[in-house]
């Protein structure tokens, strides 16, 4: 998103040696130590409750970025049997799994119950009240960075070329224009 000018540059830095992105990979790093620090000062319980929430973040991620590769290979779904299934039907199915898990859980969790500290917060379980708090900071954020970065949230939608797969046509940068 660095390089698509909808965060700071600095995120998208790639070190020239290691070819990674090492200052976001640091911030990341330093603020998921600063979270399990903080929560295991707290209670062991709630670090444990936030590693649930963490699933159920996961499985909404991992889920939409099925449903992406499948629209953002659209072109390409029907050029062989092999793309058909492992870019249209395998992610397909597997974002959809994980939906159902992640309605699964989500109903789990909500039974305090089923918490590792079995506390209740607003009459439900943590994870869920975690998770939720997470999924509505990261809205909020977005409406921040669409204020802050709004060309990037009006750039019209990429979709790979057809062709791209057999390389036959370069794929469009972060700008949308073949690299």
């Amino acid at each position: 998103m660095a390089r698509a000018n909808a965060m700071p540059k600095s995120l998208g830095k790639v070190h020239p040696r290691f070819l990674t992105p090492h200052v976001s990979t640091i911030l990341m790093g330093a603020l998921s130590i600063i979270w399990y620090v903080g929560l295991t000062l707290v209670s062991e319980d709630i670090l444990f409750d936030s590693l649930a929430a963490l699933g159920l973040m996961i499985a909404f991620y991992i889920g939409i970025t099925g449903f992406a590769c499948t629209i953002y290979y659209r072109r390409e779904l029907f050029r062989s049997v092999k793309n058909f299934f492992f870019i249209g039907l395998g992610p397909s199915v597997g974002g959809a799994i994980l939906f159902y898990l992640l309605v699964k859980n989500a109903i789990e969790l909500s039974d305090p119950a089923n918490s590792e500290s079995g506390n209740s917060w607003f009459g439900i379980g943590p994870p869920l009240v975690i998770a939720v708090f997470f999924l509505v900071l990261g809205v909020l954020l977005m409406f921040v960075q669409w204020r802050a970065f709004p060309a990037f949230f009006r750039r019209k939608p990429e979709v790979v070329p057809a062709g791209f797969l057999e390389g036959e046509v370069a794929a469009p940068g972060p700008t949308g224009v073949a690299d």
